[in-house]
């Protein structure tokens, strides 16, 4: 396993700490990447567009002008899709299209993520991040401290993610995402400009990759 540096909440290097192999020293495929982000989003995606069709519109079926003499085009329904209020031709039904990807490959693609984070030196790793007292302020002034700007992710430990000291001293703060260590996604890491994790945080993704390896 390789060392990397460990710090405090006030930016300090304070040691080392081992992390996994299997979660931070993995090979990086870039269209898997993309398959796992694309994936995600489909997921997330609102399905709500459902156009009617010409059997759906509710129009009267009698034809509205004679079929000849009239010199025009022959006509039955107003609710053919040429009209004005008829039915729309070849619209969205509504229906989500599914997209899917396997356990391992979303293992490896998430591996990969975190892998090219690291070489990025984007990933900083902190003893532990709960603060005294529920301010959004002091919070705020940590992430600063530790060099973290712009889109944050941070990694949290089971216990740290339920501790209301936690999540409501982070909530307000505007591109920070939490999320619990083992449960994130490819497309979190990668759109992340830094990635804080505490050693909780650490210790349960290197038990996620133990139990990988031995599968």
């Amino acid at each position: 396993m390789p060392d990397v540096a460990l710090y405090d909440k006030q930016g300090e290097k304070i040691g080392q700490v081992a992390v996994a192999d299997e979660m931070f020293a993995a090979p990086c495929n870039p269209d898997l990447l993309h398959q796992a982000v694309v994936t995600v989003e489909d997921q997330i995606r609102q399905v709500s567009a459902k156009v009617l069709t010409r059997s759906q519109v509710k129009l009267t079926s009698a034809k509205w002008y004679r079929q000849k003499g009239t010199g025009r085009a022959r006509h039955g329904a107003r609710s053919a899709p040429i009209f004005v209020g008829g039915g729309v031709a070849h619209g969205p039904k509504g229906v989500r299209r599914e997209r899917r990807l396997n356990r391992k490959m979303k293992r490896r693609a998430l591996a990969g993520a975190l892998t090219q984070k690291v070489h990025e030196g984007a990933v900083i790793i902190v003893d532990e991040i709960t603060p005294e007292e529920i301010s959004t302020k002091v919070f705020a002034g940590m992430l600063n401290d530790l060099g973290a700007e712009g889109r944050v992710l941070i990694l949290l430990g089971p216990d740290e993610a339920n501790d209301d000291r936690v999540y409501k001293s982070g909530r307000n703060i505007p591109a920070l995402v939490m999320r619990e260590a083992p449960h994130f996604n490819t497309r979190d890491v990668l759109l992340a400009e830094h990635i804080i994790m505490t050693q909780a945080a650490v210790t349960a993704l290197g038990e996620r990759g133990s139990a990988n390896a031995q599968e």
